[in-house]
């Protein structure tokens, strides 16, 4: 079928509409919803009571209303299209009419043979998802992915967009459940047009699945879902009240439990677009993360593009599962980066050659029962696969990033593997900032302190003193000393959230513990010396140098706001100084400090010349007008 000029044809109707009180949206809603009403009559699908020659021949508005009625009250999906229909015509009143003839002429000249309905609808779809508008491209792309020659039933839980029913226009034989919370007049409108059976039940799939035959959970060949976003709880009494056995991980975040009850449904190949967060953050989501990935489910995860959702600039990958397989390896790939994406301006992107993505994850279903060597494999540019032993090693982080690497950041680990190293938490002992509660105290409550921030990390050398005062606490700690909290002589900050992977070495001046002493901000850790007397400077100046960040850049984790996790961070593997060579670092460090003073030395002098130029010339300004003002 021909896409162009489609948009024209709900144009064309809504246009009667104008000078009306309904909205361009209404206007175009209703426009689609009397395009397929007459469509549907045409093709003979509707009852006769509810034809629209029927309404006409009944004469008026009220005609129309009175079978628009029966309409809606009409069961399944038909009936959820035409929602909010007789209140339109009502607003459009004897407009309605010569929307009437222009939707008549189109329709019998074949307007949906020429058109796809999806093209027709244009901008209805894919906009109405909770602030996400859905792109075709990736809908499409989940499809290509997830249903193949054998997929016989599809099952689309929280599809409000209408684009995933959309995108199965053209799959005349498959059957189509999908479920909305409240329901999808855009998805009702598409299912009523296709031939084979399609349900879209107005039900929230997580608390009142609607696909439940003789008490247990239907089971569906495919499963494409893009489930809402940013939900932070208030889904407790679902696990307590789960009769299906949905959830063996049961204390999970609402995202965790969306894949569960996803998981639970599909006896194939799951798509499923999740917030990158819910692929590398810890607790709740990593216990998800680990069972899926022990049951041998996780076929591939797929970055996707900041910006692909307009409204939103929430960062997404795309979670593939596949219930039937047990891999031994899970497919990465980065389709974030530019040979994936185009711009389509004001922030917007699309996705482009996505044949790569769609081969990769075929080639992963075929070799699933293949044994996969440790270690990362098949490296490219855009792709890698890695064996489940790496990523339950790596605290079972799905986050693309972590695997799909820059050459520089591959080169960096080739070349670690030829030097002597040691896991972090070997050489360190890694110390948490003193939290929120117990910072900004009233005076009398704490002592004062000056807080290190990123900003007072320099690039050579040691921390200056920083300048911001804060009041904090001395809370009572189960184990360790309290005092621990304020930084000692060689200790060597790290920020884990932010500006990851800065570095900043502690002065051997810095005050002592307690009142005026030094203490680290919130997006910092803190490496001291494992055991007493460790210096750790010259780890730091590795850690501070090319190759130290190209290996910090490896467990980075987060688009938006990038982060470290900590357990990942204490198997970290650091080069291992001898100490004939940490002396020689910090010989380094302190010609950095020495070359930094005098740097600042003369950019001080620097600062004066001009200065002191301008104060002259004003003092013999002033003195010259005191003399021409002396008698």
């Amino acid at each position: 079928m021909s896409k162009d000029n489609a948009g024209q044809v709900l144009f064309q109707v809504a246009e009667h509409f104008r000078s009306t009180s309904l909205s361009v949206d209404e206007s175009k809603l209703l426009a689609f919803q009397l395009l397929t009403w007459a469509h549907l009559s045409a093709k003979g699908r509707l009852d006769a009571s509810v034809t629209i020659d029927t309404a006409l021949a009944q004469g008026g508005v009220e005609g129309l209303l009175s079978v628009l009625k029966k309409l809606f009250w009409q069961p399944g999906a038909l009936g959820m299209a035409f929602f909010n229909a007789t209140r339109y015509v009502e607003q459009a009143n004897d407009a309605v009419f010569a929307a009437l003839k222009t939707v008549k002429y189109l329709v019998d000249g074949g307007v949906f043979e020429r058109f796809s309905p999806v093209d027709v609808a244009g901008d209805l779809i894919g906009d109405t998802f909770e602030g996400f508008d859905v792109p075709v491209e990736l809908a499409r792309l989940m499809k290509d992915i997830a249903v193949g020659e054998a997929t016989r039933a599809v099952y689309l839980p929280w599809e409000t967009s209408g684009q995933l029913v959309g995108v199965l226009m053209d799959q005349p034989d498959l059957r189509v459940h999908a479920e909305a919370h409240l329901g999808s007049q855009v998805a009702a409108l598409l299912a009523v047009f296709r031939a084979a059976p399609t349900d879209v039940a107005p039900n929230d799939p997580l608390r009142a699945p609607a696909a439940v035959h003789g008490g247990h959970l239907e089971r569906f060949d495919t499963t494409l879902s893009i489930p809402p976003m940013g939900m932070a709880g208030g889904v407790d009494d679902v696990v307590m009240q789960d009769i299906y056995s949905r959830f063996p991980v049961v204390k999970a975040s609402v995202t965790g439990l969306m894949v569960q009850h996803i998981a639970a449904q599909t006896r194939g190949i799951a798509a499923i677009v999740v917030p990158n967060g819910f692929l590398f953050s810890s607790g709740k989501d990593r216990d998800v993360r680990e069972y899926l990935l022990k049951k041998g489910w996780v076929e591939a995860v797929i970055a996707l593009p900041n910006g692909i959702f307009q409204s939103s600039g929430l960062g997404t990958s795309m979670l593939v599962l596949n219930t039937q397989a047990h891999h031994r390896r899970v497919g990465f790939v980065d389709a974030s980066l530019p040979h994936f994406r185009v711009s389509m301006g004001k922030g917007r992107v699309s996705l482009q050659n996505t044949g790569l993505v769609v081969e990769f994850c075929r080639q992963l279903r075929v070799e699933s029962d293949i044994q996969a060597a440790a270690g990362r494999q098949e490296e490219g540019p855009y792709t890698q696969a890695v064996s489940l032993e790496a990523i339950l090693d790596n605290d079972a982080t799905l986050d693309v990033g972590r695997y799909v690497i820059p050459e520089q950041q591959r080169e960096a680990q080739a070349r670690m593997e030829t030097l002597p190293t040691a896991t972090l938490e070997e050489v360190v002992r890694i110390l948490i900032p003193i939290p929120n509660r117990d910072r900004g105290v009233n005076a009398t409550e704490g002592v004062e302190a000056l807080e290190v921030g990123a900003a007072d990390l320099p690039s050579a050398g040691y921390i200056r003193s920083p300048e911001k005062s804060v009041s904090v606490r001395l809370a009572t700690k189960r184990s360790g000393d309290a005092m621990d909290i304020f930084l000692r002589p060689r200790d060597v900050l790290l920020v884990v959230k932010g500006t990851v992977g800065k570095i900043g070495i502690v002065p051997d001046n810095v005050p002592p513990p307690g009142d005026g002493g030094w203490i680290a901000g919130q997006s910092f850790v803190v490496l001291r010396g494992a055991k007493p007397g460790v210096d750790l400077r010259g780890l730091g100046l590795w850690l501070r140098s090319k190759m130290g960040q190209q290996v910090l850049d490896g467990i980075k984790t987060g688009a938006t706001i990038p982060m470290m996790s900590i357990s990942t961070l204490r198997k970290l593997k650091v080069f291992a100084l001898n100490a004939p060579l940490t002396e020689a670092a910090v010989e380094i460090l302190e010609q950095e400090e020495e070359l930094q003073w005098q740097i600042e030395s003369l950019q001080d002098k620097q600062a004066g010349i001009a200065e002191d130029f301008w104060k002259e010339l004003l003092a013999q300004l002033q003195q010259a007008d005191k003399d021409q003002n002396t008698p």
